[in-house]
This record gives structure tokens, sequence and C-alpha cells, in this order.
């Protein structure tokens, strides 16, 4: 998965719990989460591999 289809995913969680589409909004709380510490482990690593081409 890429740093582009984790922030889509991020906004369509988002999304969901904003607009009543479910019962329960609170339930892709986790999932959101999980796609954040994904997002932000993507980040480092990508600025992680810039640094070493240089």
């Amino acid at each position: 998965m890429e740093k582009k289809e984790l922030r889509e995913t991020q906004r369509w969680l988002k999304l969901i719990q904003r607009v009543p589409l479910i019962k329960k909004p609170e339930l892709p709380n986790d999932i959101l989460e999980e796609t954040e510490e994904l997002i932000k482990i993507f980040v480092t690593s990508i600025k992680t591999a810039e640094k070493k081409q240089k």
C-alpha cells in the first residue's frame, strides 16, 4: 500500500465517521488510528530513503 492509498483510506474513514453511514461511528476508530500510524511510518521511511540518496 502506498502513502497515497493510505491517505485516501484515511479520508474515507473520516467521512464514514462524519456522515452517519454506520450505526456506530466509533467503529472505524481503530482502523483510522492504524492508518495514521502507517502513514507516519511511510513518511519516515521516505525521508530516510531520500537522506541516504544524497
